[in-house]
């Protein structure tokens, strides 16, 4: 009976010049001891994890340039014409193609051309081919040259043919505050609803310049005009139009002209004409009614007072009656006068502040007389 061969070999029972069989064991994991410092390896940022934002494409869907039917042009000519199709500067259509006729010939070396030995044949076909492209694209060039003489032309007829369509569409025949046919009309057009709306000039004064002198107590916050019956605000060519419609009427004033010589730029408006704005806000907060002006005027008073040898009995008899009696004219001189002093103090005026000093003196000696009685 024939007995299993071990597997492994022993050294000495080997013949020589035979190979050993490498042996086989399992093994243990034994783990080294780290030594020196250790080493810190920047970890690779993988290209498809950096956020780039997904690449998003535009289709065109604005107006084309079309060869007329009349016009009989090749596929190649046609082909070249759709390149600039969406086009509208005549310049940029010049550069485009001086820059493709100039770039369509193919560039050699000058040192390499001389070892070219080019048959006739090639030369010929070449320069053919050059000639072609050329004429074509001059072709392209007349095409759209005729275009846009064509489009010259007939755009200020379509212009005014638009204008006389918004001007029949008229939304108001009376101007809505005076309830009345307006007698030095004033013409709003809005060519993009294709209306139009007439006022009265002096309502369109009045309400541009009350909206660019709007002011919160005694500081102005300038607003842009709108139009009175539908609340939006006039674009830049209604406002020019209306400035020079009002002009012409004989209703101009500085607070219009300024707002056009700074293109009906609000911000531009305030910073130019902040000190006048200051000023005008000063008047409109003054012409409100005295008890809402009391605490303005009442405080000016006493401010003044402190400085003065006014007895407290004429004081509180001023105050008396300026809280039940407010019509009374020497209380409405002493709005006057705290009006003036608010306005030379914004302007920063010497002359201004010495009148106002004067008046006050001659205020004060005049409340001591009229006051020396009980009420």
């Amino acid at each position: 009976m024939l007995q299993p061969k071990p597997l492994a070999l022993s050294i000495s029972n080997m013949e020589p010049g035979t190979l050993q069989a490498p042996s086989f064991s399992i093994g243990t994991h034994i783990k080294k001891k780290k030594t020196g410092k250790k080493k810190h390896t920047k970890k690779r940022m993988s290209l498809y994890s950096t956020p780039y934002p997904p690449a998003t494409f535009k289709i065109y869907n604005g107006p084309r340039w079309r060869i007329p039917d009349c016009i009989h042009a090749s596929v190649s000519v046609k082909y070249k014409f759709s390149m600039l199709e969406t086009v509208f500067s005549f310049r940029e259509i010049k550069t485009r193609i001086t820059e493709n006729i100039r770039n369509m010939r193919i560039k050699f070396d000058n040192t390499d051309i001389q070892q070219w030995n080019l048959s006739q044949h090639f030369v010929s076909y070449t320069t053919s081919f050059y000639a072609k492209q050329e004429n074509e694209w001059n072709t392209v060039r007349a095409i759209y040259f005729r275009l846009f003489k064509l489009r010259e032309i007939l755009l200020p007829l379509v212009f005014k043919w638009q204008i006389k369509r918004c001007l029949k569409n008229c939304k108001n025949t009376e101007d809505p505050v005076t309830m009345e046919i307006p007698k030095k009309p004033v013409t709003v057009v809005d060519f993009k609803n294709r209306i139009s709306f007439v006022y009265e000039a002096s309502t369109l004064k009045k309400t541009i310049e009350n909206r660019l002198l709007l002011s919160d107590y005694m500081f102005p916050e300038p607003s842009a005009p709108v139009n009175l019956l539908t609340n939006e605000p006039f674009t830049y060519g209604q406002l020019i139009s209306v400035i020079n419609q009002c002009k012409n009427h004989g209703y101009i004033s500085w607070i219009m002209e300024s707002f056009k010589e700074l293109n009906a730029n609000i911000e531009l408006f305030s910073f130019h004409n902040k000190q006048k704005l200051k000023v005008e806000a000063i008047k409109t907060f003054f012409k409100k009614s005295s008890y809402y002006l009391r605490e303005v005027a009442i405080d000016y008073f006493n401010l003044e007072t402190d400085y003065s040898d006014l007895p407290d009995a004429q004081i509180s008899r001023f105050v008396k009656a300026y809280d039940t009696i407010p019509n009374m004219p020497i209380i409405q001189q002493w709005i006057g006068i705290t009006r003036d002093y608010y306005i030379a103090k914004e302007l920063n005026e010497p002359i201004l502040l010495t009148r106002v000093s004067e008046k006050t003196d001659i205020f004060l000696n005049m409340v001591y007389k009229v006051f020396l009685d009980a009420l």
